[in-house]
């Protein structure tokens, strides 16, 4: 298949072009910070990946950006992108990356399980999990027989050379006090490693699946069981603190701990893709990749 992925040079850009390329499939990125998708030609293209998008960001309130960035513009790729497949009476595959964050749903030191019973998210300060639901909703009224749309929430991702402070935070904390608090130990954060969702996009395309993918590991881990596999993967022998697990209970009205600890995961049937198997890498071998 040719295979085009909007948004050049992002760490998940990157390595699902590597993935799909390892399959035998021919894959080109796009530039969107020029102009130059204006212009485009993707008549050729069997699948659109769209990567692209300003995530959260808390120093950024400027609600145009986010809309420019993460609604209109993939809309407006989808859109000359029919057009020009039905021109030539070709089918077209469109594969939009989304946020988790289009849940009303959100980290807490309890659990929070986003299933087929929670609601997407309205009245929000989030213009990340907006704009990017806004852009699902719009999306989903040009599908027909002879284009698809899938749309892909991934949780916290997360790979060798990712950026995300959670992962990264932790492995420093772990270095430099390989000591475990006992606490929260009921709350999970849902995450996927990258080449488990470099797979799952490789099944949407070859397979031309549609509606919406929730992908996350095999396990799906709490902060202590988190630092204990973080742990293992530097060498470190972890222990566990009942009294530190006392001070983080105490000081939960920190906005930190809560960040931490807090966690959100998907409900495992909502992750689910009947007759596909997209972990290729389990949760503990991903995470000492990662960290080593």
């Amino acid at each position: 298949m040719n295979i085009l992925i909007i948004g050049k040079n992002s760490y998940i850009g990157n390595h699902i072009d590597e993935w799909l390329s390892k399959y035998g499939h021919q894959v080109q990125q796009l530039d969107v910070l020029t102009d130059e998708w204006k212009k485009f030609d993707y008549s050729s293209f069997d699948a659109i990946v769209y990567v692209a998008g300003i995530v959260h960001r808390p120093d950024c309130r400027d609600w145009g950006l986010y809309k420019r960035v993460n609604t209109d513009m993939p809309l407006s790729i989808a859109s000359m992108y029919k057009s020009v497949r039905a021109e030539k009476g070709l089918m077209g595959q469109y594969v939009y990356f989304s946020t988790m964050g289009v849940y009303d749903a959100g980290k807490k030191l309890e659990p929070s399980i986003v299933d087929h019973n929670t609601p997407m998210l309205k009245d929000s300060n989030s213009m990340y999990g907006k704009s990017k639901l806004m852009a699902e909703e719009e999306l989903i009224k040009l599908q027909d027989r002879t284009f698809s749309v899938a749309y892909v929430r991934p949780p916290s991702v997360y790979g060798k050379g990712c950026r995300g402070g959670y992962i990264t935070g932790f492995t420093k904390m772990a270095r430099l006090l390989p000591m475990i608090p006992k606490a929260y130990e009921n709350t999970c954060q849902s995450f996927i490693y990258i080449d488990n969702l470099s797979e799952c996009v490789r099944i949407i395309v070859e397979n031309d699946l549609t509606g919406s993918f929730c992908p996350q590991d095999d396990e799906i881990p709490c902060a202590s069981r988190l630092l204990e596999v973080i742990c293992k993967g530097i060498g470190k022998k972890p222990r566990r603190s009942r009294f530190l697990g006392l001070c983080l209970r105490i000081g939960s009205f920190m906005p930190w701990v809560r960040k931490a600890y807090g966690g959100i995961a998907y409900a495992r049937e909502l992750s689910d893709i009947p007759g596909y198997d997209y972990v290729v890498v389990p949760f503990e071998e991903g995470m000492k990749k990662t960290v080593c």
